[in-house]
């Protein structure tokens, strides 16, 4: 599902560039001559190569069978350690800062984790799972009707809170319906996942529209963003539709 969103992903956009040229305009001539093959390489082994050595070397200890995903995480910052070494200022204090903004980002996360953990417990002793379960299993339609309400669910949340929150608060509420629908667990996972990337892309919280702004030339501003990311999330859907009707898609490869 990944390779086939980044794939509609490059293809709409050289689609509607080669439909409207502005929107991409070539680098001009004279910047492309003040630039040499040797210096592309350069830059290519600097800036490319290193993330693909910390990608590589995380999924490949997973995939391998090497490390389990807390010891992968482990690698992760080794590498992530080595490549600042290597490529970074090598100041004590920016080791410092970053190992300051990991703690505030697991602290939020484990607050996150207690706060969804005891609204679970609370929720369920109180009755609330079962009246969420009748409520989506009265739904018309029957498998497939349930299924869109859980997902469009999903998407409605995207837009308030972030994904760990979503993650957490959602699947204790919504995988024993899947399972007692008998919907493949791992198909509806990842269908949620491919669903979350549109908390990232819609307003009023979607990050990536705000980190875009942050490098955006002046002149554009965040409502142009706004519907610059509609066909993008139109491809989303698309994507989960395709994945509704060839479930292989995203079956296939762990089946292998």
């Amino acid at each position: 599902p990944g390779l086939m969103l980044g794939a509609m992903y490059g293809l709409y956009v050289l689609v509607i560039c080669y439909i409207k040229p502005a929107y991409g305009p070539p680098v001009p001539a004279e910047e492309r001559a003040e630039t040499s093959t040797g210096q592309l390489l350069v830059m290519l082994a600097k800036y490319v190569l290193p993330p693909m050595a910390l990608i590589l070397g995380v999924l490949g200890a997973l995939f391998t069978g090497v490390a389990t995903a807390t010891e992968a995480s482990a690698i992760g910052v080794g590498i992530a350690f080595l490549l600042f070494m290597i490529f970074g200022d090598r100041k004590l204090k920016t080791c410092f800062n970053t190992l300051i903004e990991a703690g505030k980002t697991t602290t939020m996360v484990m607050l996150v984790l207690v706060g969804a953990t005891a609204f679970t417990g609370v929720f369920s002793r109180g009755g609330g799972m079962t009246v969420i379960s009748d409520l989506v299993l009265a739904m018309p339609g029957g498998t497939v009707g349930a299924l869109i309400l859980m997902l469009f669910l999903v998407f409605l949340l995207g837009m308030f809170l972030d994904w760990t929150g979503i993650v957490l608060l959602s699947f204790p509420i919504m995988l024993p319906i899947v399972q007692q629908l008998g919907i493949d667990v791992l198909w509806f996972v990842v269908m949620v996942a491919v669903v979350l990337q549109t908390s990232f892309l819609t307003p009023p919280f979607g990050y990536a529209l705000f980190y875009l702004k942050g490098v955006a030339p002046k002149g554009i501003e965040i409502l142009d963003l706004y519907k610059a990311v509609i066909p993008f999330v139109a491809l989303i859907a698309l994507a989960c539709v395709l994945m509704a009707f060839f479930p292989v898609l995203v079956t296939g490869l762990p089946a292998v």
